[in-house]
């Protein structure tokens, strides 16, 4: 649940019929296009000539504001009181009563092991989600979290069956974690009981049973980014909570309190298969950079890791960054046809022949894929500034002619303190090559638009008489201070559609183990210590990534402890719930100074940033589930694990 109510402005001008709007959703796109179509067939006084959509700052959205009705509401309120302000705004019985909710899941899972080898040889799953009276993204939830229902593992002998079902519940959709939290935390209970069972050391039979680097996942595809099982499940081996667990409990035997540690990892996709981004940068002569995106800032830091991409590009952050843009990219002249998920590869193919199409031109923002798809487009675009407009500048400041082959160099420049630097060449200040890149006319600005179906799209763009070939498959450009010009693709290579068969190709990790103590009498429980070990790639704001997983470690620990929502007459639809019924975790329920969160360095200097806002929180949930089962030796089938059940255990 997001801190801030949804909530809009809007103003219809009845005699420009101009419609106004502004509210906060995580997809600006689809909000323009859903009011354009709701009222681009309505009567002449209810429809609209213009409508200028401005989307603010979101107060959280955790898949909340994802694909929301809301701006809907909010443009009808404006058309049916029109030349006047309209404020429609919930408050948080309303946002309770109407809101999206996270999915009720329930999960049997099977799971059969050689004892000899201890390697896992056969898991079956069967999940149940309630999505409620409407459908929302119940369908992909549930196939993302089919998905994930393996986890780090490989198993040779995989039958997952998954499906979603309508009800007079609560309509439940994309919420954080889609879905894996609840799959992958019956996965880590279960393999933690297997342990306990046999008996074999957690972490070695987890080690024993990852998935390696290359392999396949049960969908059959590998993922083709680095998989980091093996360092984390050593980082969890060595680290004090884990080894110290045995005397820790004995120390609590000694004072009269329970003592648990328990430990899980979790691997979480990133992207959803369908993404399209758009964004523009552009310089001007003294070296200040302007990016628009169309990512959303919903505390996610989307401003400052796309200025810090391009940072690496351009030697300089952004002085000025607009998100959230659906408007500004006109150049482009993009359209776009069908279904992105479900489309076949003739329809592709003979779609694609358009240079002006894309599966998808702009898609929701999530914090897992900011980093990964927000600041693609942006940095692909000041990639090209540097090459055709800054480099060529460099040269004619270094004296060097283009046929020297130090010209070709350009992969090796590097810029330090805003200087651009080159063996043996005097450093060049950004203002400088900046200004003398317009005076020669060089490419000053682009704009770029790039889709991601678990691979990026690729095309081939002439640009200053030369092939460029980048990830990305539309693109303009301005020379100097001229307008933007569009530039005609070739070679267009979009994923394949079958790609939406497979499963996921990215994704990132994480490992927790905690220490808890638990009161025999009342059955209040305390984490006394935690350790959170996670990799995201290159991390472009490395005060947002432990923001993130501070803040995934609450969310986890609420969900775990506290947080339960009936789905029917007596739970939130009855517009009665609050904060008083619904308990959401406080500091006084956190270890603010016993967390600790490690975030292992890139495999390389040029891995790309992974999406990481949603496995912080995954493991969370299982290790706290085997801290409690450590502690108290009882396994709970069924949350949020409250202090009323632990006291209940205890007799």
């Amino acid at each position: 649940m997001f801190l801030e109510p949804e909530s809009g402005l809007a103003w219809y001008d009845a005699r420009r019929k101009i419609l106004e709007l502004v509210v906060g959703v995580q997809s600006p796109y689809e909000a323009a296009e859903s009011v354009a179509y709701l009222l681009g067939n309505a009567q002449a006084a209810f429809k609209p000539a213009h409508i200028n959509s401005n989307f603010a700052y979101c107060g959280g959205g955790f898949g909340g504001r994802d694909h929301t009705p809301f701006p809907l509401y909010v443009a009808l309120a404006a058309m049916f009181f029109p030349n006047r302000p309209v404020r429609v705004a919930n408050n948080r019985y309303e946002q309770f009563q109407s809101g999206i909710k996270r999915h009720a899941f329930k999960i049997s899972t099977r799971i059969g092991v050689d004892r000899a080898t201890g390697k896992m040889i056969g898991f079956a799953a069967d999940h149940a989600l309630d999505g409620g009276g409407l459908a929302n993204y119940s369908a992909t939830v549930a196939s993302v979290s089919a998905n994930a229902a393996l986890g780090i593992y490989y198993v040779p002998k995989v039958d997952v069956t998954t499906y979603a079902f309508h009800s007079r519940g609560v309509t439940a959709g994309s919420m954080r974690c889609y879905g894996t939290v609840q799959t992958m935390t019956a996965l880590e209970v279960l393999v933690d009981e297997i342990c306990t069972a046999l008996p074999l050391d957690p972490i070695e039979f987890r080690r024993r049973n990852a998935l390696a680097t290359g392999g396949r996942t049960m969908a059959g595809n590998p993922y083709i980014v680095s998989v980091r099982t093996p360092e984390i499940l050593d980082k969890l081996e060595q680290h004090p909570i884990w080894k110290e667990r045995a005397e820790q409990k004995v120390r609590g035997q000694q004072a009269g309190i329970l003592v648990g540690t328990g430990i899980a990892c979790a691997t979480k996709d990133y992207g959803t298969g369908g993404d399209g981004t758009l964004a523009s940068v552009e310089l001007t002569p003294d070296g200040r950079i302007t990016i628009h995106c169309d990512y959303v800032e919903m505390g996610t830091g989307i401003g400052t890791a796309v200025a810090n991409r391009v940072a690496a590009h351009l030697g300089s952050v952004a002085d000025e960054i607009a998100v959230a843009q659906v408007d500004t990219f006109g150049p482009l002249a993009l359209v776009t046809s069908g279904d992105s998920y479900t489309m076949k590869q003739k329809t592709q193919d003979a779609a694609a022949r358009n240079p002006r199409w894309v599966p998808a031109i702009s898609t929701a923002s999530t914090a897992s894929i900011g980093a990964h798809v927000g600041t693609h487009a942006a940095a692909e675009a000041a990639r090209i500034i540097f090459r055709f407009g800054l480099w060529p500048a460099a040269l004619e400041l270094w004296g060097i002619a283009p046929n020297d082959p130090k010209a070709s160099e350009w992969k090796t420049a590097r810029w330090k303190d805003g200087q651009l630097v080159m063996p043996g060449l005097a450093p060049l200040a950004l203002p400088a090559v900046a200004a003398k890149a317009h005076a020669r006319n060089g490419v000053t600005g682009a704009m770029a638009h790039a889709f991601n179906r678990w691979a990026w799209s690729q095309a081939t763009f002439v640009v200053a008489g030369q092939a460029w070939t980048a990830d990305i498959d539309a693109l303009a450009v301005r020379r100097g201070a001229r307008k933007y010009v569009r530039i005609d693709r070739s070679n267009v290579k979009f994923p394949p559609t079958d790609f939406n068969r497979i499963g996921q190709s990215y994704t990132s990790g994480c490992g927790h183990v905690m220490r808890i103590e638990i009161d025999r009498a009342t059955g209040a429980l305390r984490i006394a210590k935690a350790y959170s070990v996670l990799e995201c790639g290159q991390a472009l704001v490395p005060e947002v990534v432990l923001g993130q997983a501070q803040g995934g470690f609450a969310m986890a620990v609420g969900y775990t402890l506290l947080e339960t929502l009936p789905l029917y007459e007596d739970g939130p639809g009855n517009g009665k719930w609050n904060l008083g019924q619904y308990l959401v975790v406080r500091g006084s329920d956190l270890p603010l100074n016993g967390l600790e969160v490690e975030v292992l360095p890139p495999v390389d200097p040029d891995e790309r940033p992974k999406g990481m806002a949603e496995v912080v929180m995954v493991a969370v949930v299982p290790a706290l589930l085997n801290a409690i089962y450590d502690a108290t030796g009882h396994r709970f089938q069924s949350l949020p694990v409250t202090q009323a059940m632990l006291k209940g255990a205890l007799k």
